[in-house]
């Protein structure tokens, strides 16, 4: 039986009784049962709230789980640092893959510059040696790709 059933009853069952309306305990059973409905009545409407709430949130949990699909892509995960489906992100704008395993290790311009960096899977040193006339060569040729 629900709540508001109960109170329903219980209402019915003081109008039964065929008490004095005018005598005062009369009165007090009648407000403590009118009480008891309005009391049955607010806690169905919190109930069907919390229904509410608990549906909502479980939309905004499977909303989540998508935003952390694309946050945290699978195929690289370096535990803090989020990258996106492309592997990159703003801070980190290279991509080395070390010849002897075949880790991908994702690098700013900064690590770059150091000249080498230490494969985070074998331990192998991963050394970059570059000169700025190699660097002007590539530039150029790249150019001369954009005038074809």
């Amino acid at each position: 039986m629900q709540l508001s059933e109960k109170a329903a009853y219980v209402k019915g069952m003081i109008d039964g009784l065929e008490l004095d309306p005018t005598d005062k305990q009369t009165k007090v059973f009648k407000l403590i049962a009118d009480l008891l409905g309005d009391m049955a009545q607010e806690i169905k409407d919190l109930e069907q709230c919390y229904d509410d709430v608990c549906d909502q949130l479980d939309g905004v949990s499977e909303d989540l789980a998508g935003v952390e699909d694309i946050i945290y892509d699978e195929d690289y995960d370096n535990g803090s640092i989020s990258f996106g489906s492309d592997g990159l992100n703003d801070e980190y704008s290279y991509e080395v893959t070390c010849p002897t395993c075949g880790n991908i290790e994702y690098l700013s311009e900064d690590s770059l510059n150091e000249g080498s960096i230490t494969c985070s899977e074998c331990g192998e040193v991963l050394e970059f040696d570059y000169s700025e006339d190699e660097l002007d060569a590539s530039d150029d040729d790249a150019e001369d790709d954009i005038k074809e």
